[in-house]
């Protein structure tokens, strides 16, 4: 038997030279459709201690989206459903999560950042992204700017300071 905690203790490959076929996720899953997983998994949680303990955790600051993350992966660890199937559930066990948290009267942290609230910065700025759109979407990118154009020449522009540096079309010139 290979330890596992030290470095370099399996060769590398070791894991394909095993019975193929041993683990749960090696099998054909027990759900291949989406919907079917959610009603497999939502009336499990439907049962009193389980749901005790959902709620619990809730209460204690787990994050909606650690919870439904771990129930996704014990799943497919389990051979329930696929990766793809694991990832599609998602969005719908969260929703049914902040229901349960809605009706016990729970404040819930969605995500798993400080706040609880989805990262803000993705690192993409308004000009990366006006660029991608004028490269990869120059319909899109065309019908937005004629768009704009139009609402810059037909709004005059308000006195005060939030109209600092805001010219119309015919002020530019």
């Amino acid at each position: 038997m290979f330890d596992k905690i030290k470095a370099m203790s399996a060769p590398p490959g070791h894991s394909l030279t095993g019975e193929p076929g041993k683990w749960a996720w090696e099998q054909p899953p027990r759900f291949s459709d989406p919907n079917d997983a959610i009603d497999f998994i939502t009336d499990k949680l439907d049962e009193r201690i389980p749901q005790e303990d959902m709620l619990k955790m809730m209460t204690a600051g787990i994050t909606i989206e650690e919870i439904v993350n771990q129930i996704s992966f014990k799943g497919f660890m389990q051979g329930q459903f696929n990766p793809d199937v694991a990832e599609l559930i998602k969005a719908p066990l969260a929703i049914y999560f902040l229901g349960m948290a809605a009706e016990n009267e729970i404040p819930v942290r969605v995500f798993n950042t400080s706040d609880g609230k989805p990262m803000t910065n993705s690192g993409l700025n308004d000009i990366d992204l006006e660029e991608m759109m004028q490269e990869n979407n120059p319909s899109l990118y065309n019908f937005i700017k004629q768009e704009v154009e139009k609402d810059v020449e037909e709004e005059p522009v308000q006195g005060g300071f939030l109209a600092v540096g805001t010219l119309t079309k015919e002020e530019e010139k």
